[in-house]
């Protein structure tokens, strides 16, 4: 009976094993955010990986839908964004606050952003388990403009590559910038930093309404990507809103904006370095 006993013991310690060896062989998103050499690419780059995942904080459906997951348990370096190259068969079937994981998945750097390419022709194998869902999405880290800065500043920014974050007490200055045409400039005190609405699923244009020059605005909230293409003069962050929801105008500004009077007057404003654009 001891003897029985011991080889159960024994079985179900190897089982255990195999469980433990099988969850610590997933990569956080902290594992391939923050393992890079140059402070930018990660250095699984081109690489088939376990992901254990994060929560889903936005689903975009547009060309390749993108799903955002951001582990909460890192402040830095904890979110990541997927690409989902096959028809939907990801962006469909999870929502925000599902705890995504993914078996064979491909890792590659494009245009300055971290991708996981949920795409059979890169990883054939591929495949993705939602963990649970009702997961709280974490909440937005509170940065300062310096830190999403344009001109690009990799060592501030990169740490919140495709995280959720929030600006405090920003001005809308120009717009159409970007190699899109679709960036707004975001003004506070010093700093200057780059917004969008293309990811915005109420925008219902280029532009939600409200993003007008000299538009004050309480709060900014949305997601950090980077945009790196060198050849043709662009290397930029921009944060990007997912929803009506994000724009928070200063109470005065949503008054001056029901008027109409911030979209009919001229507005300029001093860079950050002083002289007018």
């Amino acid at each position: 009976m001891r003897s029985g006993l011991a080889v159960l013991v024994a079985e179900w310690a190897l089982v255990a094993a195999v469980v433990a060896d099988a969850h610590a062989a997933h990569l956080s998103i902290y594992d391939i955010q923050a393992n890079t050499s140059d402070g930018d690419a990660s250095a699984y780059n081109g690489e088939i990986q376990n992901v254990a995942g994060g929560v889903v904080t936005h689903v975009w459906h547009g060309f390749n839908d993108r799903v955002y997951l951001q582990d909460p348990a890192h402040p830095t370096w904890g979110a990541i964004v997927v690409k989902d190259g096959e028809g939907g068969e990801l962006a469909d079937n999870v929502q925000v606050g599902d705890w995504v994981s993914f078996e064979n998945i491909f890792i590659e750097e494009y245009r300055g952003t971290t991708f996981l390419q949920y795409r059979r022709s890169f990883a054939p194998d591929v495949a993705f388990t939602v963990e649970s869902t009702g997961n709280p999405v974490p909440g937005p880290e509170l940065l300062s403009a310096a830190v999403l800065a344009y001109p690009a500043d990799h060592g501030s920014t990169e740490p919140y590559e495709s995280m959720l974050v929030s600006l405090q007490g920003v001005v809308v200055g120009q717009k159409d910038f970007g190699k899109a045409g679709d960036n707004y400039e975001l003004i506070q005190e010093s700093g200057l930093a780059w917004g969008t609405d293309y990811m915005n699923v109420d925008a219902g244009a280029a532009y939600d309404p409200r993003i007008v020059s000299g538009a004050e605005l309480a709060y900014l909230t949305g997601l950090v990507e980077q945009y790196t293409r060198e050849t043709d003069g662009w290397d930029y962050y921009q944060l990007m809103t997912r929803s009506a929801a994000d724009i928070v105008p200063e109470p005065a500004t949503g008054l001056l904006l029901a008027a109409g009077w911030l979209g009919l007057h001229p507005w300029r404003r001093s860079s950050p370095g002083g002289a007018d654009r």
